[in-house]
Formats: structure tokens, C-alpha cells, sequence
């Protein structure tokens, strides 16, 4: 178990220790980003757990702030507060974005059972077979959407659920550029492919 730095006197909190730590892991020191992944790693898991209450989710979350921090540690800046309230600040914030992510998904998920059961009202009557096309049709378009990443699926639900530019989702997720467009990319042409073998 990794020790919590507020129960362990050894650890107590130092901002000049983890502003060094940061800066090292920010020019690529490995061993300083061990350093702070021992030091912090415990207390970050149990931020993300009282929030998200699963630990699948929450190690998952716990690994994706371990990942921006090697990535972007070079976005902290000491005189914007102190470290580990930063590092706190963006364990919550990914936590909080894993709980919207599964409440759309949850919606997602209903509308996409409420659409295999709707059948349009129209002047003519819709054949058994054209009926049971249209309900073919809606399974596959929810199967391929439920089989994109975490990250693809709501990339295409901010663009045409929410109606966001792909630059807005970048700076809303903190995401470079390049990576929402290759998520939008690869996540339509993975269900262009599914449903295509559907």
C-alpha cells in the first residue's frame, strides 16, 4: 500500500520537493516521476474512488492522470498554487469527466433501445420485412457505437450530439488538436466498418 503523505509524517506535503519533482518529470526524469507516483499515487487513487465508487474506473482514471502528468507536467506553474493541489485538482476533473461520460453513455444507451423499438407513423403500412429491416438497421448502429473506445465515442457525441467544432472539444478535454480529429477519424470508420459487416 502506498503510504498517504497526510498520515505519514515523512511525507508531509513539501512544495519545493514536489515543484522540483514536477519540473524533473517536466525534462523527462524518470526517476522523479517514480518519486512522485510513490509519494502520491494512494492519495490521487482515493480522490478519483470517492468520486467514482468502482475501482475498475478508478484505477483506469488513476492511470490516465499518471499518463497526462508524464505528458504535461510542464503545465504547472508555482505561482498558480501549490502542487499537490494541482495534481488533486486534475484527478478530480478527470474524475468528474468519467461520471459525464457514463451518464451519456447511459443515455446513448436508451435512446438507442427506444429507436429499435419506434417505428415511424406514416400514411402506409410498413411490410414485416421492411419493419424488421429498420429494427436490423438501429441494432447494428447501436453495436457499432457501443463497440468504439471511451474516448471515440464521446469525441463523435460532442460533434453531433452536442454540436461542439472539433477545437472546442480539443480545448474542452485538453486534448491537442490532431488527437480529437484522429478520434473522430478512426471512431466513424470503425463503425462505417461494423455496420458495413453487419
Amino acid at each position: 500500500m502506498i503510504p498517504n503523505p497526510v498520515s505519514d509524517p515523512e511525507r508531509a506535503y513539501d512544495d519545493v520537493a514536489d515543484g522540483a519533482m514536477l519540473a524533473g518529470i517536466a525534462a523527462g526524469d524518470q526517476e522523479a516521476f517514480r518519486r512522485l507516483h510513490h509519494r502520491y499515487a494512494g492519495l490521487l487513487y482515493a480522490a478519483i474512488h470517492r468520486l467514482l465508487g468502482d475501482p475498475a474506473d478508478t484505477e483506469e482514471i488513476l492511470q490516465e492522470v499518471l499518463n497526462s502528468l508524464w505528458h504535461k507536467a510542464d503545465q504547472y506553474h508555482p505561482g498558480r498554487g501549490r502542487p499537490i493541489t494541482w495534481l488533486a485538482s486534475t484527478a478530480r476533473n478527470r474524475a468528474i469527466d468519467r461520471l459525464r461520460a457514463r451518464k451519456r453513455q447511459a443515455r446513448l444507451k436508451d435512446a438507442y433501445t427506444q429507436a429499435i423499438d419506434f417505428v415511424p407513423r406514416s400514411t402506409s403500412s410498413v411490410t414485416g420485412p421492411e419493419a424488421a429491416s429498420r429494427r436490423d438497421t438501429c441494432e447494428a448502429v447501436r453495436s457499432a457505437v457501443m463497440e468504439l473506445t471511451e474516448n471515440q465515442r464521446e469525441a463523435i457525441e460532442k460533434v453531433y450530439f452536442e454540436g461542439l467544432t472539433q477545437q472546442q472539444i480539443a480545448d474542452q478535454l485538453g486534448e491537442p488538436l490532431g488527437t480529437v480529429k484522429a478520434r473522430i477519424r478512426r471512431g466513424l470508420a470503425k463503425l462505417r466498418q461494423t455496420i458495413g459487416e453487419e
